[in-house]
């Protein structure tokens, strides 16, 4: 129990002082890593890691979880739709099919 503190606790200070932790894990001990000024660093280990490979990485990460949540979002729409049988209703959930549209076309991008 003491090691999970100790690491929580490592991972805090990290957090304390500035760092942005990001969506990317060590290669060493599969710890988040942090950006600190520039570098991107293990707070556990020491580990600093190739920076724009990284950052990439993360990227990749938050855009395929950006169109997966989207993709979800609108699944649940046109379920909707298809049962709805009031017309103000089904203009919003028009409305708010082409807004999702519209932003997985921007996440493409």
């Amino acid at each position: 129990m003491a090691e999970n503190e100790d690491k929580i606790k490592k991972i805090t200070e990290a957090l304390l002082a500035g760092g942005k932790m990001l969506g990317v894990h060590c290669g060493k001990c599969k710890s988040p890593l942090f950006e600190f000024e520039g570098k991107v660093v293990c707070p556990l280990c020491g580990e600093l890691e190739q920076d724009r490979q990284l950052k990439e990485k993360a990227k990749e990460d938050v855009l395929s979880r950006v169109d997966r949540v989207l993709h979800s979002k609108l699944e649940s729409l046109v379920e909707k739709l298809e049962k709805e049988e009031d017309p103000t209703k089904t203009l919003q959930l028009i409305e708010a099919i082409r807004t999702t549209l519209q932003a997985l076309e921007r996440a493409k991008k």
